[in-house]
């Protein structure tokens, strides 16, 4: 290589071009991240869901929870996150995200203060579908999925600490979305 061609390589305008590169490669970094957790706390969701499905319909008792966890680690024998402990709070996790005084603090809280942006433009998208099919309110069904939406931006670790020290409706919502913030700046 000629010394021409090596200036040239540590030029200014090489130097932008590596930084834009080193830019773009975090970026698809932390989108692959994002869409990672998300999948990953959507399954969390649906397994929780169908163990309290199970158990309401077919009267399955809690030692349903301890069984799923075996099968699931013997299924999956590398994959972490089936212990015993993490599917209790799979289970809790759906079924605290879909009590009617959760829902009814999100339709309070989240109807009044949507915004175009982070886990909120999910409740925007639905307001103005609703709003175009006349309804005033999503009823607890569509409510759900709302919330299923929001907090697929939060990661486990978040949701696990919000299972283990908050009771309260309006309390878990408010960590919620301050968990959801940083979200909110990078779309």
């Amino acid at each position: 290589m000629s010394v021409s061609r090596n200036v040239s390589v540590l030029s200014p305008e090489y130097r932008r071009f590596i930084q834009e590169l080193k830019t773009r490669v975090l970026s698809a970094r932390i989108s692959a991240a994002r869409a990672v957790n998300r999948e990953l706390i959507l399954l969390y969701w649906d397994i929780g869901r169908g163990i309290v499905e199970r158990q309401r319909a077919l009267g399955w008792g809690d030692a349903v929870v301890e069984m799923v966890a075996t099968d699931l680690r013997r299924a999956f024998p590398g994959m972490r996150g089936f212990s015993p402990s993490n599917v209790w709070r799979m289970r809790q996790f759906f079924l605290l995200h879909g009590q009617p005084e959760f829902l009814a603090q999100a339709a309070r809280e989240l109807g009044d203060d949507i915004r175009e942006h982070g886990p909120e433009q999910i409740l925007a998208q639905a307001a103005r579908e609703l709003s175009k099919e006349g309804k005033m309110a999503p009823n607890t069904e569509e409510l759900s999925q709302i919330v299923r939406e929001m907090v697929a931006v939060v990661p486990w670790g978040h949701h696990a600490n919000a299972l283990a020290k908050v009771t309260d409706p309006a309390a878990r919502l408010y960590y919620l979305r301050a968990a959801a913030l940083p979200e909110r700046g990078d779309s």
